[in-house]
């Protein structure tokens, strides 16, 4: 199927909240899936929110939020996924062994965990809490192969990049920006897409914490690196037609993959 429906499910997270967030969550995938969307997609952190005012309380919340990555915050987004026949996304705080991960999911609208990515690059807040993930991979759906970044990630060429040569076709990226990197959200986002020519999906929080104010902008970007839907300040689900036969068409003429020339490059 080369025609997706995106929904955008732009949250105002409340810190610390899980039941509250999760449970807006199930209502936007209801919602969602009654505009016809294929895709749910959430922000970063969209069922707990990370930004507490000083270390040692962001230590003791994590503490107390994370959960396994089959805990009952993605049994509860796996139950909607089932009842909507939806497809979801979103990153959670997660524990594995007595550590901690800022772990993206996504879920077939079946209800199954088709896999989990866990954030790579880590701002330096983040870094003194979780463990950094340590790979790359692209998940096969109905739709073709989906790759994942979270936020921070989208910075770096080298993560857009490595999705597209595993064939991602589209790149679903739940975030959390703040204020006052809009402009580079916006430029970081554009060339992502554009240089690997695959379509971008960039899904960030609105809202205010102990720290940060998120601006929102959530966007959908085409191959050509143009951004054909940005959302506003506040929260927002809105629904965006993707076709991916445009990545295609473009690749007729100009090919930046298939142009490559890896042996000249130090990298």
């Amino acid at each position: 199927m080369d025609e997706i429906i995106v929904a955008i499910a732009q949250l105002d997270v409340a810190l610390g909240d899980k039941r509250a967030n999760t449970e807006k969550a199930i209502k936007y995938i209801t919602d969602a899936a009654k505009k016809g969307a294929n895709f749910v997609c959430f922000p970063e952190y969209f069922s707990t929110g990370f930004g507490y005012k000083d270390l040692e309380k962001i230590h003791k919340e994590i503490a107390k939020l994370a959960e396994p990555i089959n805990g009952q915050t993605i049994r509860m987004i796996q139950q909607a996924c089932r009842a909507n026949s939806v497809y979801a996304i979103g990153s959670i705080i997660e524990s594995a062994q007595n550590k901690f991960y800022n772990t993206a999911f996504l879920i077939n609208p079946s209800g199954e965990l088709l896999g989990t990515y866990r954030k790579v690059h880590l701002f330096q807040l983040e870094s003194q809490f979780f463990q950094q993930g340590n790979g790359w991979q692209v998940f096969d759906t109905d739709f073709g192969k989906i790759g994942i970044m979270i936020c921070y990630d989208a910075i770096f060429p080298e993560a857009a990049r490595t999705l597209a040569l595993l064939g991602a076709k589209l790149i679903l990226h739940p975030s959390s920006w703040m204020d006052p990197y809009l402009p580079q959200w916006r430029i970081a986002t554009n060339a992502r897409a554009l240089e690997n020519q695959v379509w971008l999906v960039s899904v960030n929080r609105v809202g205010r914490d102990e720290l940060f104010t998120y601006f929102g902008r959530s966007r959908v970007i085409d191959p050509y690196g143009a951004c054909i839907y940005e959302c506003g300040g506040e929260e927002e689900l809105a629904t965006v037609r993707i076709d991916l036969k445009r990545a295609e068409e473009f690749k007729k003429t100009l090919n930046f993959l298939g142009d490559r020339r890896p042996a000249t490059y130090r990298l």
